[in-house]
């Protein structure tokens, strides 16, 4: 049956070219949306990587003043003679007129002792 003109006035007529037209914008705009997400992921994985690493730095920042804590706490003058005391040392203090200082003359190579 040959088609009325009424039919034929309104049907869509869609060309070839559009049609390749619209595939290739399809597959260039879902191309662009992947590469999106992808630069996202990577984005989003240096930031972790930075975030672990700041919390690293932190960690050994504390352990780092902990043992300057503990090691002043362990060389503290006051600390080591009470601990001497307590473990019933033969260490004792050095009385200050028993200190000599010897220094170096800067031309001769000899040391000068001063008390």
């Amino acid at each position: 049956m040959p088609p009325s003109s009424n039919s034929t006035r309104y049907a869509d007529q869609v060309s070839f070219s559009f049609l390749v037209w619209m595939v290739l914008f399809a597959v260039l705009v879902s191309a662009g949306g992947i590469s999106y997400s992808l630069i996202k992921n990577d984005q989003v994985a240096v930031r972790t990587e930075i975030n672990n690493i700041n919390r690293e730095i932190v960690v050994s920042n504390l352990n780092t003043n902990q043992y300057q804590a503990k090691s002043n706490a362990l060389t503290n003058r006051w600390a080591m003679r009470d601990r001497l005391s307590q473990d019933r040392s033969a260490l004792r203090d050095i009385d200050r007129n028993q200190i000599e200082l010897a220094r170096r003359l800067q031309d001769s190579g000899y040391a000068v002792i001063h008390r």
